[in-house]
């Protein structure tokens, strides 16, 4: 059985520590050394040359100055890959040996950088343009796939929109609470106003109070989102089906992936703390304008 495929020369490591590769191994050994004489397959392309782990596989191709490029190696290991496309063609050789076989010594198609934060993507490009000159070219992904950011930033509006609508929902919450708890309490303040308590003093103790139950609100739910949020970064959610499809079509993993930024917990809380602080204007209001005497006989 013969199969056109991609054939990608890497250094076993490096690549796992960027991609996690080897995490994708379902069956077999992972590559151990840049030099092995062994290579890897997805799971799709593996199955339909049906060859297994120990299998010899002839790779067959075009070499770096146009001579024929061919080698038999065993099949050390499978890979199962989250794209059907990728999965179906790809095998993966030691770096060193996919230049021997290729007649390409000491060349390589491209070098991929993965940086720690993507806040720093354009400094890291302008430094390495810098460095580099112009007989390389460097591209950042969204300069590579600029289908994919058009979809990601589709994919950011309508996330907007669904936030702002729990905002919303948030708000008439905690609204509705406040407004509760101020109505309940509306004996208790025609009292305290009519001992001698300024309605200054009082507002402000109900805008603590509300602050304070938003902080312990935000806590309370930091306690339990962030275990669950942190197990789902470590095991996405995969999507299936039509849906999944659509992500695949755009180069996508179709998992639903869980971030841990700080900034987006902090982000939300101060949020909730802002809403909490705007909704305290009504018992400032409602204290404002209550008369002691009909609410305490009220």
């Amino acid at each position: 059985r013969t199969k056109v495929g991609q054939v990608i020369g890497i250094d076993p490591q490096l690549e796992t520590n960027m991609s996690e590769l080897k995490d994708k191994l379902v069956r077999g050994a992972y590559l151990s050394s840049a030099n092995q004489q062994g290579l890897l397959m997805g799971s799709g392309l593996a199955e339909m040359l049906k060859v297994d782990i120990g299998d010899s596989i002839v790779i067959y191709g075009q070499g770096y100055h146009g001579q024929i490029a061919a080698a038999q190696l065993p099949l050390v290991g499978i890979i199962k890959m989250p794209f059907p496309d990728l999965d179906n063609a790809v095998v993966y050789l030691p770096l060193q040996t996919a230049q021997d076989i290729f007649s390409a010594y000491n060349r390589i198609t491209s070098l991929a950088i993965m940086i720690d934060n993507v806040r720093h993507q354009d400094q890291a490009h302008q430094a390495l343009s810098a460095i580099v000159g112009s007989d390389y070219t460097i591209m950042t992904w969204q300069k590579m796939m600029p289908e994919l950011v058009q979809s990601i930033e589709l994919d950011n509006a309508s996330g907007i929109i669904m936030l702002i609508i729990l905002y919303i929902v948030i708000a008439f919450g905690v609204f509705g609470t406040v407004t509760m708890m101020t109505s309940e309490r509306a004996r208790e303040f025609g009292v305290l106003i009519s001992v001698g308590m300024k309605r200054r003093r009082l507002t402000l103790v109900t805008t603590l109070e509300t602050i304070v139950l938003s902080f312990l609100g935000a806590i309370a739910g930091g306690i339990v989102s962030i275990p669950l949020v942190a197990y789902f970064h470590r095991h996405p959610i995969p999507i299936t089906g039509d849906a999944a499809k659509a992500f695949e079509n755009v180069g996508v993993e179709p998992i639903f992936n869980f971030s841990t930024d700080p900034h987006i917990i902090l982000n939300q809380a101060l949020v909730v703390l802002i809403i909490a602080l705007v909704s305290a204007l009504y018992p400032y209001y409602f204290i404002y304008k209550l008369d002691p005497v009909k609410a305490i006989h009220g």
